[in-house]
């Protein structure tokens, strides 16, 4: 059991450490990177899961509300932690349950060993490319870069979650039946494509040369969505969705990866950089976060702010598309 702090010791502590949570604000700081910086200042009297809570400026109360929120979203019933619990495994005086320190990772998106549950066994002394997970690197497409992603999706085991702007790669005759077949095998296929007539589609355009590939609607449905459909209507494992909104890049999930291209003003998608990231880093938890958003919301499940602000991710009804500029 670890030594009691005086009360009012612990009162300093939450000050100093409230103190370098907002420089690290003002600095734009990861969250990962100001808990570090708690713990080299204010440790080893202040602990890895009070860091972790301290960093994202939440009280007792709210991370028991987080926790029972995961809980009923896995449609089980909410521990209802009281703050008196929190305080103790936060002090180091009692171990929470090997579940609960799974639902404790996945609130504060981390491993448990950073929350002070088990040992880092990752190699020490690592490169910052290393800790950010960059497995793989293009300058831009090329055969090799889209070879190496064709055959990724061969491969796939788990999950293919592809998302970007518009991507008539989808449809080509060379990938379009390795979707159908993955999904056929049982493999979740999952794609998410602009709405070719949704206003951000017109205003991303705008800034996009004249031959990006959504230049003409009518033909990126003709071309693209028409053969996605009727490929998704034989096969129950392959879906496909359409958001409305802008993005500044492209995320495809494929297993245990994230291959990240980047867009930019003025040239096609294709021009951009593609980073790989590995699983079990926070640059691979960044953007599989947001595949599970776009999942959230092709659920029907869309929260505020985005609600009332028109956001929407809906099934592919190709019949139901018609020109809205």
């Amino acid at each position: 059991m670890a030594n009691r702090i005086p009360a009012a010791r612990r009162r300093e502590i939450e000050r100093k450490a409230t103190e370098i949570r907002l420089d690290g604000i003002r600095r734009g700081l990861a969250t990962e990177e100001i808990v570090d910086r708690m713990l080299r200042a204010l440790g080893p009297e202040l602990f890895p899961l009070e860091a972790w809570r301290l960093a994202n400026g939440w009280s007792r109360a709210e991370v028991s509300a987080r926790l029972d929120s995961l809980y009923e979203r896995d449609g089980l019933a909410p521990p209802g932690i009281d703050a008196a619990t929190l305080c103790r495994w936060e002090h180091g005086e009692r171990r929470p349950s090997e579940e609960r320190i799974d639902y404790l990772c996945r609130l504060y998106r981390t491993r448990p060993d950073r929350l002070g549950y088990g040992t880092d066994h990752t190699p020490g002394e690592v490169g910052h490319l290393q800790r950010a997970g960059i497995i793989d690197a293009y300058p831009h497409t090329t055969e090799e870069s889209e070879h190496d992603l064709i055959s990724r999706i061969r491969n796939a085991r788990e999950r293919i979650n592809m998302f970007g702007l518009t991507r008539n790669f989808y449809a080509r005759e060379d990938v379009l039946p390795v979707f159908a077949e993955k999904a056929a095998a049982g493999v979740p296929v999952q794609l998410f494509i602009m709405d070719p007539y949704c206003d951000s589609r017109r205003d991303r355009y705008r800034i996009e040369p004249a031959e990006a590939a959504m230049e003409d609607p009518d033909r990126y449905v003709r071309e693209v969505l028409r053969p996605l459909s009727a490929a998704a209507a034989r096969h129950e494992r392959l879906r496909i969705f359409l958001y409305n909104f802008p993005c500044s890049f492209a995320i495809e999930e494929i297993d245990d990866v994230c291959r990240v291209m980047l867009y930019g003003h003025g040239k096609r998608g294709t021009q951009g950089p593609i980073v790989t990231f590995a699983e079990g880093s926070s640059s691979h938890a960044y953007f599989v976060d947001q595949i599970r958003w776009l999942e959230r919301l092709s659920q029907g499940d869309t929260p505020e702010p985005w609600a009332s602000k028109g956001i929407r991710v809906t099934p592919l009804n190709v019949d139901a598309l018609s020109p809205r500029l």
